[in-house]
């Protein structure tokens, strides 16, 4: 453990092969990932974010994933997201400022586009945001759905990437996988009340382990973690083998980055 500005900043990294590495629709995965588990009110964009970003450009990290609304926090209301809404992706260059040359990073936003705001996430590498991912099933009041993504190439493989409640629906994974999708990444906040955390923490994770069967693909997540009144985070944030079993997760405290090389 690390100690970065106050905040506990904990890695769970392995490296090697896992003896049950497997192929999935299209590209093999080879690629070392890593998913980042921030607190409920988003990520810090002082220097803890930057030594994590420093920490995965230092150990050859290929990919990034953060959570749902990483930057900015989840929107409790429409007029929340109305204020925290971004209209130009660029504008999230700076959180990737300090990521190294070809390491692709993953973040949760609220996006203002044309049709409304969106629960998105931006596909950002070496000072670029080659894509943008836009929820398809939103329930956070306001939002609005977008539509189908594409697969972005990784380090040779093919990414898929879904946002949070996407994942609980078969069809968005399904044509991911079609498209030639190895490894699916999920942006998750699951920031919610006590009563629906003890509803919800086995359907996300039985989610999670069905797109991966389903496709025969790598599943990896970065979720919140944190309590306050009333509420409770899932902190769901894991890696799960093309079979569905769990490979590995963290335990559920904010600034927890879990690293797994996927081969």
């Amino acid at each position: 453990m690390s100690v970065v500005m106050g905040e506990a900043f904990h890695c769970n990294a392995r490296r090697g092969r896992d003896p049950a590495a497997s192929r999935g629709i299209g590209l093999t995965v080879r690629m070392r990932v890593a998913c980042f588990q921030s607190g409920v009110r988003g990520i810090d964009p002082g220097e803890a974010w930057r030594r994590v970003l420093q920490w995965c450009g230092d150990r050859g990290v290929d990919l990034l994933v953060t959570p749902e609304f990483g930057v900015g926090g989840l929107p409790h209301t429409q007029a929340a997201a109305e204020q925290q809404a971004v209209d130009d992706p660029d504008s999230l260059l700076p959180w990737a400022d300090d990521a190294v040359p070809g390491m692709t990073v993953l973040l949760g936003f609220t996006e203002r586009t044309a049709v409304g705001l969106h629960s998105s996430a931006a596909v950002v590498r070496d000072g670029r945001v080659l894509s943008v991912v836009r929820k398809q099933h939103p329930r956070e009041p306001g939002l609005v759905p977008g539509g189908d993504s594409s697969v972005v190439d990784v380090a040779g493989t093919g990414v898929g990437v879904l946002v949070c409640a996407d994942a609980t629906h078969q069809g968005p994974a399904r044509r991911l996988a079609a498209d030639g999708a190895g490894l699916l990444a999920c942006l998750l906040n699951n920031d919610m009340s006590e009563a629906n955390a003890a509803r919800w923490q086995r359907p996300t994770h039985e989610a999670l382990a069905g797109r991966a069967r389903e496709n025969r693909c790598w599943v990896v997540s970065a979720d919140v973690a944190g309590t306050s009144a009333g509420r409770r985070a899932l902190a769901a944030t894991r890696i799960v083998r093309p079979d569905g079993v769990l490979l590995a997760t963290v335990p559920p405290q904010p600034g927890r980055l879990l690293v797994r090389d996927l081969v």
